[in-house]
């Protein structure tokens, strides 16, 4: 059984990779789609009364716009 990766140190000489940059968390997942996008998306997810709940989405993220 070897160490564990989180025990060994970095070689001399080498340089720490750069961290990478996390992506913006948005607020509204919903921003920017359109209705007709919602209701597909309720349809094919197999929710009860699709239409319904596309058009409250719908609704709400256009409140919440800024």
């Amino acid at each position: 059984m070897g160490t564990p990766a989180s025990v060994v140190s970095d070689l001399p000489g080498r340089a720490a990779p750069a961290a990478r940059g996390r992506k913006r968390a948005s607020a509204n997942i919903f921003q920017g789609v359109g209705l007709a996008e919602l209701r597909s998306l309720f349809r094919s997810g197999g929710a009860e009364r699709p239409e319904e709940r596309a058009r409250l989405v719908w609704r709400y993220a256009g409140q919440r716009r800024m």
